[in-house]
């Protein structure tokens, strides 16, 4: 199994994905209805953790696909699968923002984790890019295990010398 047949097991089962980002973004619904600050204890809090990430790390794939398909393979736009692409991304966005209405993202167990994931893929996929730009690239023209092993390197390296700028 390759990682495009991956993705196109998630564009030709849409209901499994349709129906996972439904109930988180209702669970979020929910949330709001019934949280509030007084009452955001334990199990709580561990829950909208568990939330949150449930719906950013598939949110966050979709996003680093959307792009790599954009800027590396030059994939137009309008050809990509909704339901793989642009679902997760969207779901994260309503989600995260029906949440911060619902309680602010600092009181919420290991989101400062999250965000700080986010900004180290960020920078890894500009690094990547400008990289390949520079013809560095020449390398994963055919290849795209050759990308994403770089791509994991950089990510660790940046992880690494992050967690030294932290302390």
């Amino acid at each position: 199994m390759t990682v495009q047949d991956f993705i196109n097991w998630f564009g030709n089962n849409p209901n499994l994905i349709l129906s996972y980002f439904a109930i988180i973004i209702a669970c979020s619904l929910i949330g709001l209805l019934f949280i509030k600050p007084s009452n955001f204890k334990p199990p709580i809090n561990y829950f909208y953790g568990i939330l949150i990430y449930a719906v950013t790390i598939p949110g966050l794939l979709a996003l680093v696909l959307l792009l790599y398909s954009f800027f590396f393979l030059k994939t137009n736009l309008l050809q990509l699968d909704l339901v793989t692409y642009f679902v997760p991304l969207v779901s994260m966005i309503i989600s995260l923002i029906i949440i911060n209405k619902t309680i602010p993202m600092s009181q919420i167990p290991g989101f400062g984790k999250l965000s700080g994931l986010f900004i180290i893929i960020i920078i890894t996929f500009i690094i990547t890019y400008i990289l390949q730009r520079m013809f560095f690239g020449v390398f994963f023209v055919g290849r795209f295990q050759y990308l994403v092993v770089f791509f994991l390197v950089l990510l660790l390296g940046l992880k690494i010398a992050w967690d030294r700028i932290v302390k």
